[in-house]
């Protein structure tokens, strides 16, 4: 039975299935820079929000919206600290607001004033990072077939990720015609009588 992909798109969109997503087998090339990457970070992804969904969607987060799809993408080193430093930085920003304004509110004694200040201005940094954080992580939307089942597309990727995943499809068709002449992660292939790599412009043997 032939492998069944989602619809195809642009050069700097492509549609891809909730399994491709989550493999461990997914091209090593940054799904923005189009670079080598670096290393994998997670993200989730949720359908396009409309009406009032977009207020649940947007304060919830990708977290907690019902039907987040979580996809394990390939970044380098620049976009992944972004991404990175954004997510802690909310987290550490929301946790100092949160803790001034319980101390200020129900200790006794403490400097009421100041802790409210610094609360609500750690809590109003941690929202704006959290604007950015949605708009640099949020370039997938979660769409469903008539039968039910989910499948992302990503946009403002880089076409060389897009190129990526059209080789690593076909190497992964081939791979299951003939299991025993590819490695298990994919990125190597024997020919008869050596073992040649998978991945574009990289011919030598492990």
């Amino acid at each position: 039975m032939p492998v069944q992909y989602a619809p195809t798109a642009p050069s700097d969109e492509i549609s891809m299935w909730p399994a491709e997503l989550q493999s461990a087998s997914l091209p090593p090339v940054c799904v923005k820079t189009g670079r080598p990457a670096w290393r994998y970070y997670t993200l989730r992804f949720v359908a396009s929000p409309s009406g009032a969904s977009t207020v649940f969607g947007f304060m919830a987060g990708p977290y907690l919206t019902p039907g987040a799809v979580r996809a394990r993408l390939p970044f380098a080193r620049r976009p992944l600290t972004v991404l990175a430093g954004l997510s802690l930085g909310r987290v550490v920003t929301s946790v100092i607001g949160v803790a001034c304004i319980m101390v200020a509110i129900y200790v006794p004694g403490a400097p009421r004033t100041p802790l409210l200040v610094i609360g609500v201005f750690s809590a109003a940094i941690a929202t704006w990072i959290y604007v950015a954080y949605f708009l640099q992580a949020q370039f997938g939307e979660v769409h469903h077939t008539p039968d039910g089942q989910n499948w992302v597309r990503l946009r403002r990727v880089h076409p060389n990720f897009v190129a990526a995943i059209d080789a690593w499809r076909q190497v992964r068709e081939a791979a299951l015609r003939d299991p025993a002449a590819y490695s298990v992660d994919l990125r190597w292939h024997w020919n008869g009588m050596q073992w040649v790599s998978t991945m574009p412009g990289a011919t030598t043997s492990p």
